[in-house]
């Protein structure tokens, strides 16, 4: 993979996060495709459609009003597929920091995309979201 397809991927990600944290939702919700997925599988829940991602982040928003909202995301996997689609894998970690500044982690995930151009633009077509969770044993 060149270093500009990955540093296109990481920008891709950084103006994402940077909607997601500034509860943005429309921008946000842009950055899928009209039929892209999203499937918490921790919860069984799947949401189809750009439609149905932006009316579960506004109804979860008021969850989040009082808080800032962190994504930090690391460990970038990418894998370039022959028809210019791209795999990627990555960790997440999400913060929420409440008026005092205190900060408490929410949770970590293992999140996997697929990711296409749509007019020359990156595009999120499905993620898949694992919370992480104590290992078996």
């Amino acid at each position: 993979m060149s270093t500009d397809v990955y540093v296109t991927v990481l920008r891709f990600y950084a103006d994402q996060m940077a909607f997601l944290d500034a509860l943005d939702l429309d921008a946000y919700a842009g950055t899928f495709t009209e039929d892209g997925v999203t499937h918490h599988v921790h919860r069984d829940h799947k949401l189809e459609g750009r439609a149905a991602l932006l009316a579960h982040a506004r109804e979860a928003l008021p969850r989040y009003r009082e808080v800032s909202v962190r994504h930090w995301n690391d460990n970038y996997r990418m894998d370039l597929a022959d028809d210019g689609s791209l795999t990627v894998t990555y960790g997440s970690l999400v913060t929420l920091t409440d008026k005092e500044g205190q900060v408490r982690i929410e949770s970590t995930y293992a999140v996997t995309d697929l990711l296409v151009r749509v007019e020359g633009r990156l595009r999120v077509r499905s993620r898949t979201i694992l919370r992480d969770r104590a290992a078996a044993g």
